[in-house]
């Protein structure tokens, strides 16, 4: 049998006869290329080893000292601002009588805008006579005005469907359970 090509084993064999070595037709045939090889492994070599150089000077020579100064100058505005929210917090602070005349002055409004009309008189009284007689809470007769009238949808069905609404709570959903006592849907108060 004829053949065309060489065994590359036997041809590898005659240019590295051992591990590591060079046949003396392989260094024949690599003796053109050697400085042109020996002078580009030495250029990028030379290149590498000057962008290294370059990246570690360039970091050496920044102190990084107007990062402490921008962080400090950061730290002292939040501090600043804190303080002038305190100092405004600070002025609105209510006694104890400014803030009971503040929260009946707002449970007044709730009730007036729930019952389309202003509480009675009886909460205008002076604290002296308050003291004196037991009365009932503005926001108590508020919730309790509120939950006697439940909105538009519930007058229109009461009027046109007498039978649609739960008789005992006017709801759409018999026998459900009271929205401001969240609980168990089983619980009956």
């Amino acid at each position: 049998m004829n053949r065309k090509y060489v065994d590359p084993r036997l041809a590898a064999k005659t240019w590295r006869p051992k591990s590591g070595s060079m046949s003396p037709g392989l260094k024949r045939a690599r003796a053109p290329f050697l400085v042109r090889n020996t002078l580009t492994g030495v250029l990028l070599g030379a290149f590498a080893v000057g962008v290294y150089t370059y990246s570690i000077r360039a970091v050496r020579q920044d102190d990084f000292a107007d990062i402490d100064d921008e962080t400090n100058a950061q730290r002292e505005k939040e501090r600043l601002a804190q303080l002038e929210k305190m100092r405004r917090e600070s002025a609105t602070v209510l006694t104890v009588g400014e803030e009971k005349d503040v929260m009946e002055r707002a449970a007044k409004a709730v009730a007036r805008e729930i019952n389309g009309a202003s509480l009675d008189t009886s909460v205008d009284e002076t604290s002296s006579s308050r003291a004196s007689q037991p009365q009932s809470s503005p926001v108590l007769t508020a919730v309790a005005t509120q939950r006697s009238r439940r909105g538009v949808l519930v007058g229109l069905l009461d009027k046109t469907l007498p039978g649609a609404l739960d008789p005992t709570k006017k709801t759409l959903v018999w026998g459900a359970p009271d929205v401001d006592n969240i609980g168990r849907v089983s619980s009956r108060n």
